[in-house]
């Protein structure tokens, strides 16, 4: 019979032989087209989506995500569209040449917060907020030259506040506060159904 030194010994060289074509096995690279901002309104609602998109998927590691600023340089260098839906050749000439194996581009389809209520004598002020997000997306799988999944998200969160409300909601909201504000919890439950929708597609 192998003494437990032997059999311990044998555990360690299989261990020792199995372990690099594990870690070697290739990540698959995906680059993230900006999402198009379809509503308008707020200034920074394009950027804002692609990087919690961006970073949800990193979240990922069998992924590897290229960064906002290489996949934007690259479109512009292609000439193409840097952002929405691309044409399906320009999206796999830009892969080609990130060495990109899929790319998801997409768009803001709904991004608003809506007030309802108002000021009464000695009750004061209440509002209802109502934050709407809605993301659409295609995932191309650049080799193969094929969409292969059309990926949606929905959010819709309410909150009653007791402030007064004056003017447009984008007013109070910048970048250093978005994720605090409905809009912006809004924002990353819809990322996060729409992430959980990408993932499977990229093997």
């Amino acid at each position: 019979m192998l003494s437990r030194a032997s059999v311990a010994v044998a555990v360690i060289v299989i261990t020792l032989l199995a372990g690099p074509s594990v870690a070697q096995a290739p990540r698959k690279a995906a680059m993230v087209v900006d999402f198009a901002d379809r509503v308008g309104g707020w200034t920074y609602t394009r950027e804002t989506v692609t990087a919690r998109i961006i970073s949800r998927m990193r979240d990922d590691p069998s992924i590897r995500v290229l960064s906002r600023d290489q996949v934007q340089d690259a479109l512009r260098q292609a000439r193409v569209e840097t952002s929405g839906m691309l044409d399906l050749q320009d999206a796999q000439k830009v892969a080609k040449s990130l060495e990109a194996d899929y790319v998801l581009m997409g768009e803001v389809s709904a991004f608003d917060q809506q007030y309802s209520g108002g000021c009464l004598p000695i009750v004061g002020c209440a509002y209802t907020v109502t934050a709407t997000v809605n993301l659409r997306g295609k995932v191309l799988d650049a080799a193969a030259g094929t969409f292969i999944a059309d990926p949606t998200a929905e959010s819709r969160k309410q909150q009653t506040s007791v402030s007064v409300w004056a003017g447009y909601w984008w007013g109070s909201v910048t970048v250093n506060n978005f994720d605090s504000q409905l809009i912006g919890k809004a924002t990353l439950e819809a990322v996060d159904d729409f992430v959980k929708k990408v993932r499977p597609t990229i093997k």
